[in-house]
């Protein structure tokens, strides 16, 4: 038995066709619209309770002349999170000012929390930074000069 499909039949079905495909392009398109982001579900291999950064800065300025010039004396908790101590020196005939980031990672690497400060360093001398990050601990929880600016 020979099925013979006729032009109006060829028609629905082109239509339903594209239809159906607007509406599956439409159901897989993102919204415009901005809104909350849900925080992330626990990442494999961290510690209960202690979450994964959701916003990690990737445009960090990082100098090399600078960074040597920068350094982290304690890493250590602090209320509602951890936080980073350090000095920065000014070996120039200028005041310079120093943006200091720092990422707080798990001891695989993981990062938990960011924060950055900026420092005025008069000439020759040299002066006492602190960054913190609201996080919740891991039990080696590390403090990394991402980058001096």
């Amino acid at each position: 038995m020979t099925i013979h499909a006729t032009s109006h039949h060829r028609r629905m079905l082109a239509t339903l066709a594209a239809v159906l495909s607007v509406g599956l392009l439409a159901a897989c398109t993102p919204s415009s619209e901005s809104g909350p982001t849900a925080a992330p579900a626990q990442a494999f291999g961290l510690p209960s309770g202690v979450r994964q950064a959701t916003s990690v800065p990737s445009d960090v300025p990082n100098t090399p002349a600078l960074r040597r010039n920068v350094a982290i004396d304690t890493c250590a908790s602090s209320d509602g999170g951890w936080k980073a101590v350090g000095t920065a020196k000014n070996p120039t005939k200028a005041d310079v000012t120093y943006t200091i980031s720092i990422f707080f990672t798990t001891d695989k690497g993981t990062v938990i929390g960011t924060g950055k400060t900026k420092v005025t360093v008069s000439a020759g001398a040299t002066r006492e930074w602190t960054v913190s990050s609201r996080l919740t601990p891991a039990p080696d929880t590390r403090c990394i000069l991402r980058g001096v600016g």
